[in-house]
């Protein structure tokens, strides 16, 4: 046998036993005469099909890729998996037959199944991810052959892929290296890699070669927009909604969910400042506040759309306080939050007139949004808008009406004074601050809470005081937001970054007088601490946040929970420098690195990265001289081969490396011993199955004992 045929495959090593007799009966039974069906498979030569190490590591594969999922996923799609997996290995022990194709489709059919049970439908997002991430798992019940295998694993990476939909933090990201490695891995055990520690040097000399190409690329190649969108998902996210009812927001209290991250180059304003609005709410039937949009304002009072939205990454007419960025969370309202009115941002948005800023779009994922805003509520306040913040309901709430009435009276027509004593009420009345206050029920619920209960969240307050406003004449209305935030920095001067949660909600007022708007928070008057201590002076209420799970114990355990902002802080430079790393900040970098911008530059840069990659691999494989497809005994019987040709003992033309170790032993009578044993081990090192090796001779002859007596007797030869 010549030494190009011993470097080809001699055998496969992973082919178990059983399934070589299972594909000698099922060859006897074709060649007898039986006719194949249009839907049955031509039997698999032993060097065609897949053994029990390539199905176990295409199912650990499996696995890892699931487990990228899981968090997103039904937990029941793990099932199929199993089931698959256990199919098919006791087909490889030939207890049970090949999965037919009727039970295939059943297979899918029932996972389709389920999803459609799970989600309602199957053109939302999450159903289709499970779709392909079931029918991944299933393919395991037709993987027979080599084929079979490399199409698991390059499913496989798209499967992985599909998982940066859910996250895309350094978690995912370094959990999908390792299920990538494996995966190639899995590639390189099916091209013939006879054991395991060969193919994760094999998978390692790949994964290195392929780190500078990711690397450039992530540097050098274009960010170009998305060619479609994904759609986003319908389902029921927590965060404020667009109307509000007393007790609603209290609610989010229980969740320690991430709403956003805002970062700051010059310092944290002063914890009392921190009033994130997000929405206001106008319109009042009774019960519920809710907004009055752009499009509700256009069909009711006419005139251009221009007249209560603009839109743009501008607007003028304010002076800007704050500068900073946020790293905002997926969320399927278009909705962004700023520190006061919003002035200026990074994209283009809408500029609602009544404060409010609307992206343009949903966020799928997260994304970084730079921009600059008053911290203060906005002044524009036209008439129709004036008239729009004094409406209330024709009934209900007496008692709240008169009260509203006689305490202008009281302030002398003034609504700062009314504010104050409104204020002093709050402040001087047995009010209750709580998360679980009572239900209130029926048309007067300012009432009920304003001479009743006295047991309110900020809801219950800052409903109350617009209506004691609206009913004094007084134009307001409720800003619905965030205060507050988690503080996390480098020190005084530097960088800072905000962490705002979804127990840091928070509703407050804001009233028209003095040609202006002045926010007004009946909450400091009640608990003082809420304001200038956030939320977490909350604790120890019952409620607040339970629904945190970990979280909640780390608040208490200073080494938890400085390891916990650590690690935040590290997810938020993360996101800003690799997720957000966008066509913007790649032509900064290109700018700060070479000048002018030009796009030729960039063209040609990919361009030579590539070819730089191709001929630094090829110059390092030359240099080490190594073949990526030659076997280990190969490499070693040459090295040998080298030394015996200085003597002319080199082997002849088409002889085998056993047959020629034996023929010049009966030359060199003093190292024929040596030359004998080096003929049985070479052999045995080449053409025998890995797996025999270990099982049948025991530890003597395995294969790490091969090699070492290789190792030992090549040396003896003089």
């Amino acid at each position: 046998m010549s030494l190009s045929t011993a470097n080809a495959s001699p055998g496969r090593a992973s082919l178990g036993r059983s399934s070589k007799d299972e594909l000698s009966r099922s060859a006897s039974s074709t060649s007898s005469g039986a006719r194949r069906r249009w839907w049955q498979r031509k039997p698999l030569t032993p060097d065609q099909a897949l053994g029990w190490l390539e199905l176990r590591h295409l199912f650990i594969g499996q696995c890892l890729v699931l487990a990228l999922h899981v968090l997103w996923m039904p937990v029941w799609l793990a099932l199929p998996a199993l089931l698959a997996a256990l199919w098919r290995f006791q087909q490889l022990r030939a207890r049970v037959p090949r999965a037919g194709i009727l039970l295939r489709l059943a297979a899918v059919a029932m996972v389709a199944a389920g999803l459609f049970l799970e989600y309602g439908q199957m053109l939302r997002l999450e159903a289709m991810i499970g779709l392909l991430v079931g029918i991944y798992l299933l393919k395991l019940l037709e993987t027979d052959s080599l084929r079979d295998g490399r199409v698991v694993c390059g499913l496989g990476f798209v499967v992985l892929a599909a998982a940066f939909l859910h996250d895309q933090g350094p978690l995912m990201a370094a959990a999908s290296v390792m299920a990538a490695a494996w995966l190639v891995g899995g590639l390189v055990l099916i091209a013939g890699a006879r054991e395991r520690r060969e193919a994760m040097r094999e998978t390692a000399w790949l994964m290195g070669l392929s780190l500078p190409l990711m690397l450039g690329l992530f540097v050098l190649f274009p960010r170009l927009p998305p060619l479609w969108n994904v759609p986003q998902l319908n389902e029921a996210t927590t965060g404020l909604t667009d109307s509000v009812s007393p007790g609603d927001i209290a609610a989010l209290g229980r969740s320690d969910a991430l709403a956003f991250r805002a970062r700051f180059d010059n310092g944290l304003p002063a914890a009392s400042q921190r009033y994130w609005r997000v929405y206001t709410l106008s319109l009042f039937d009774g019960v519920r506040w809710s907004r009055a949009t752009p499009e509700r304002l256009q069909e009711a009072l006419g005139g251009p759309a221009e007249r209560y939205v603009q839109r743009g990454t501008r607007r003028e007419g304010e002076v800007a306080r704050h500068r900073y960025e946020l790293l905002l969370e997926p969320d399927p309202r278009p909705w962004r939050p700023s520190l006061g009115a919003p002035l200026t941002t990074s994209r283009e948005a809408r500029y609602l007139i009544d404060g409010t800023l609307e992206g343009l779009a949903s966020l799928n994922t997260r994304e970084l949004l730079e921009m600059s805003s008053s911290g203060a509520p906005p002044t524009t306040a036209p008439q129709w808008m004036q008239r729009l913040d004094q409406l209330l309901p024709d009934d209900g709430n007496p008692r709240a009406r008169e009260f509203a009435r006689d305490l202008m009276r009281e302030s002398g027509g003034d609504p700062q004074v009314f504010l104050q004593r409104l204020f002093q009420y709050f402040n001087r009345q047995p009010f209750h601050y709580t998360l679980t206050p009572p239900r209130l029920e029926g048309l007067s619920r300012v009432d009920d809470f304003l001479f009743d209960s006295l047991q309110g969240y900020c809801t219950h307050y800052a409903s109350t005081s617009v209506f004691l406003a609206r009913a004094a004449g007084l134009p307001a209305r409720m800003v619905a937001g965030y205060l507050g935030g988690e503080a996390q920095g480098d020190g005084i001067g530097g960088p800072q970054e905000l962490s705002i949660r979804q127990y840091d909600a928070h509703a407050w007022v804001e009233v028209f007088h003095a040609g202006r708007w002045h926010r007004f928070d009946p909450t400091a008057a009640v608990a003082p601490e809420r304001i200038s201590q956030g939320a977490l002076s909350l604790q120890g209420q019952p409620g607040f946040m339970a629904d945190a799970g970990l979280r909640a114990f780390t608040l208490n355990n200073s080494l938890l929970s400085d390891l916990r902002r650590q690690w935040e802080r590290f997810e938020y430079r993360w996101q800003r420098s690799v997720v957000g790393f966008r066509l913007d900040e790649q032509r900064n970098l290109w700018k700060r690195l070479f000048g002018d911008f030009r796009w030729e530059w960039l063209v040609w840069g990919v361009l030579g990265l590539l070819a730089s990659v191709v001929l630094a691999g090829v110059a390092l494989v030359l240099w080490s001289g190594r073949e990526v497809s030659a076997h280990a005994g190969v490499r070693a019987y040459r090295r040998l081969v080298k030394r015996l040709e200085r003597t002319g003992h080199g082997p002849h033309v088409g002889e085998a490396p056993g047959s020629h170790l034996r023929r010049i032993a009966q030359q060199q009578p003093q190292n024929v011993r040596v030359l004998l044993h080096l003929a049985d081990l070479i052999e045995q090192w080449l053409y025998s199955d890995a797996t025999v090796l270990a099982s049948s001779h025991g530890e003597a002859s395995s294969l790490r004992s091969v090699r070492r007596q290789w190792s030992v007797q090549s040396r003896k030869i003089r």
